[in-house]
C-alpha cells in the first residue's frame, strides 16, 4: 500500500459531521477518498480556507461515486448544481483552482465557515503519480495503511506528498491561474508547515528535494532556475516502488 496516506476521522471538531457521512457512503459504494484542497491544507497547519469539500476519488469510481452522491441521504441535504459550466465550484472560467470532476451544492448551509459545496477530483488530475487508489482504501477497518484514530473514514496525503503534489501541479500548470494558485500555497509550506517540524524533504524524491531547497532559500535566480528544471524534468511518473 501507498505509505504516502493515512486514515484520519473528520467530525464536529473539524466543523463540518458532513465530511464523515460523505466519506463513510464513499466507502459504502467501493469508492476511496482522499482529502484534497483547503481543507487538506488546513489539516497541515497551512491557514487557508474555502468553505467547501474536496475529495479525489479513483478515475473509474467517479460513476459510482456521483451517483451516491445523488441518491444519498445527507444533513444537510446536497443539492445538484442548475449550471456547473458557468458555477465557480465547478467548471467557470473564472475559476482559479483545477476544475471538479463533479460537484453538489449543500443547502442551508448559514453558519459562518460552513462547508457550502462537495466538489469531487479524479486522480489522473492530482495525485496522478501515486499508485492507483485501489477500493481496499475503501474499507478502512481491513487496510493495513496506517491510522491516527480506531474509526478513521479519510484518506490524508502526508506532507511531502501535498508538497510533491504541489510541485508537480505548478510544473504542469505554469502560466495559468491555477499554475499561479499553487505557487501560492507552495509558499506557505516552508512558512507554516516546515518552520513546525512537520515536513521531512528527505521524504521527497531526490529531483524534488534539491529544487523545494532551491525555490525556498535561493536567490531570486535560484527560484527561477529551480522552477525551469522542474517543468523540463516532470516527464513520467516515477516508479510506484518509491511510494510503497
Amino acid at each position: 500500500m501507498a505509505t504516502g496516506l493515512s486514515y484520519v476521522s473528520i467530525g464536529e471538531d473539524r466543523g463540518e459531521v458532513i465530511i464523515d457521512s460523505v466519506a463513510r457512503v464513499l466507502n459504502a459504494a467501493g469508492v476511496p477518498c482522499v482529502l484534497w484542497a483547503h481543507l487538506l491544507w488546513s489539516t497541515h497547519g497551512v491557514p487557508t480556507y474555502v468553505p467547501q469539500l474536496d475529495l479525489v476519488i479513483p478515475d473509474a469510481g467517479l460513476a459510482a461515486a456521483s451517483e451516491a452522491m445523488m441518491t444519498g441521504s445527507f444533513s444537510p441535504p446536497l443539492v445538484a448544481c442548475p449550471d456547473p459550466t458557468t458555477c465557480r465550484d465547478g467548471s467557470s472560467p473564472e475559476r482559479r483552482h483545477p476544475h471538479t470532476a463533479f460537484h453538489m451544492h449543500i443547502e442551508g448551509t448559514i453558519r459562518v465557515q460552513a462547508i457550502s459545496c462537495l466538489c469531487f477530483y479524479v486522480q489522473s488530475e492530482t495525485l496522478w503519480f501515486l499508485p492507483p487508489l485501489s477500493a481496499s482504501l475503501a474499507k478502512p477497518r481491513e487496510c493495513p495503511l496506517p491510522r491516527y484514530l480506531a474509526f478513521a473514514v479519510v484518506l490524508v496525503p502526508k506532507v511531502h506528498i501535498l508538497t510533491e503534489a504541489l510541485m508537480r501541479i505548478m510544473a504542469r500548470d505554469h502560466g495559468t491561474r491555477v499554475g499561479s494558485c499553487c505557487v501560492q500555497h507552495f509558499l506557505y509550506i516552508p512558512i507554516y508547515v516546515e518552520q513546525r517540524g512537520i515536513l521531512d524533504i528527505s521524504l521527497l524524491p531526490e529531483l524534488f528535494e534539491e529544487l523545494y531547497k532551491q525555490m525556498t532559500t535561493g536567490s531570486p535566480a535560484d527560484v527561477a532556475k529551480a522552477s525551469l528544471k522542474l517543468r523540463r524534468n516532470l516527464g513520467a511518473p516515477l516508479a510506484k516502488e518509491r511510494y510503497r
